[in-house]
């Protein structure tokens, strides 16, 4: 098929004129196309990308019969798809590009502010009460240009990293989808991508409250408190929450002289204590003979995990991470 041809039969699908082996073959390769396309889209920006498409191309059909649609957004079916991809050749490929992009970006009320990050680098925002904000590649945030007198209230669409004011009066509240997660000072990582079946918020520092909102009463909600080095991953499906640790955990507590983590004849007992308190995580050792055996190691410099991989196999023994909690189990030393 020549460019004259597949113009002419473009035209054709734009005013419902294609025989539906014409209109079949439209919507196979406009399918390829589309798989080839970096760009995404929730239901909300298709709807938004959808309205502006169609103000175009009524503009562009006047006097044709008007294309009949029999096919909705939702999962971006194949109608819809062809919608995308005519809209780059049927206007020009700079255009359209462009006009989607901005039709990424809903609309913002009056005294909102939208920041959408584009690039392939995370962006770094300052907000007017001192926090700030790192908001990750394909994500999105919007606040109010005045933060209220009773709360600051943010919402997100993707991955940030937050690091919040501290201000008593005034909570910090990001909602992201059916979590909102509120603070009064801290930082912490919040993961909530559309395409996602699950958002996770991490805490590095302070004390974060996530708590559900859909269908909830306020005094029903399901919600947890996070302390640093914990997790919560909510399940977009089951609506559940799980507690966890994060996958690399910081000091929270770093020691106060650099022969702190330097263990000489210590017992594992007191080698596990020292490393509870300087990454604020439970250890349980289930086989409480181990407690006895003798550990000697310099453990400075090195992730917590690589730190308790020495440390077990040094006294036979294994650990395993259930919800926030270490626990540690085996035989132990030999010689006991």
């Amino acid at each position: 098929m020549n460019q004259y041809d597949f113009d002419k039969l473009i035209e054709k699908y734009l005013t419902g004129q294609c025989s539906p082996e014409e209109e079949e073959w439209m919507h196979e390769w406009s399918e390829k196309q589309l798989e080839q396309s970096t760009l995404s889209f929730s239901v909300e920006e298709k709807k938004a990308i959808g309205k502006q498409i169609w103000k175009r191309v009524q503009g562009h059909t006047l006097g044709r019969r008007p294309f009949s649609v029999r096919y909705g957004w939702v999962g971006l079916s194949a109608a819809a798809a062809v919608l995308l991809t005519l809209a780059g050749l049927w206007f020009g490929q700079q255009p359209a590009l462009i006009a989607l992009i901005e039709a990424k970006k809903p609309a913002a009320s009056p005294g909102t502010v939208e920041v959408s990050n584009t690039s392939g680098k995370a962006q770094k925002i300052t907000l007017k009460d001192g926090s700030w904000v790192v908001l990750k590649p394909n994500s999105r945030i919007s606040y109010p240009e005045q933060f209220g007198e009773k709360t600051r209230q943010l919402s997100l669409w993707g991955e940030a990293f937050f690091d919040v004011k501290k201000d008593p009066t005034r909570p910090f509240i990001v909602k992201t989808g059916e979590l909102v997660t509120q603070v009064l000072g801290t930082s912490f990582t919040i993961k909530s991508y559309d395409e996602s079946k699950a958002i996770e918020v991490a805490v590095l520092r302070g004390r974060v409250s996530v708590y559900e909102t859909a269908g909830k009463s306020p005094g029903n909600r399901n919600g947890v408190i996070l302390v640093p080095n914990h997790k919560i991953t909510f399940d977009k499906i089951s609506q559940t929450l799980t507690p966890s640790l994060v996958e690399t955990p910081r000091l929270v507590n770093p020691p106060p002289t650099h022969t702190h983590f330097v263990f000489t004849n210590r017992t594992i007992s007191d080698v596990f204590s020292t490393l509870g308190d300087a990454y604020g995580i439970d250890f349980i050792v289930e086989n409480q003979t181990m407690n006895h055996c003798v550990f000697n190691g310099d453990l400075n410099d090195l992730p917590l995990y690589t730190q308790l991989d020495l440390i077990c196999k040094s006294v036979n023994a294994t650990y395993e991470r259930r919800g926030t909690t270490l626990f540690i189990h085996g035989e132990g030393c030999a010689d006991f």
